[in-house]
């Protein structure tokens, strides 16, 4: 999705997701625990409309990254959630985006 943008278009539920993404890819890794895992938080509550078209251990994957990330956020010492499940967040939110059509070339909605 480098180089593409959400089309005004889209539905609010992927106007959600783009968000979310956006916010996720905003996260880096030295962040503390808290903000990476709101950031990973809000992509779980985005992604469940789109759920019935994953498979079975994606998820799942979902649910326990929604739990982890709920339980680093209220911990008094949280540790950082795992570079690959943000990493995984990231590509299955650009495939559910990608195969909706939601996305534009950033050098058309220039034009």
């Amino acid at each position: 999705m480098s180089g593409e943008t959400v089309d005004d278009g889209a539905n609010a539920e992927q106007q959600l997701l783009a968000r979310a993404l956006g916010a996720l890819i905003a996260v880096r890794r030295f962040d503390s625990p808290i903000h990476q895992a709101r950031a990973i938080h809000g992509a779980t509550l985005a992604l469940p409309p789109y759920a019935d078209d994953m498979a079975p251990s994606d998820a799942q994957r979902l649910k326990d990254l929604r739990a982890t990330s709920i339980r680093v956020a209220r911990s008094d010492d949280p540790t950082a959630i795992a570079e690959a499940d943000r990493e995984w967040l990231i590509a299955a939110m650009r495939r559910i985006l990608g195969k909706a059509g939601a996305v534009v070339s950033a050098a058309d909605r220039i034009h």
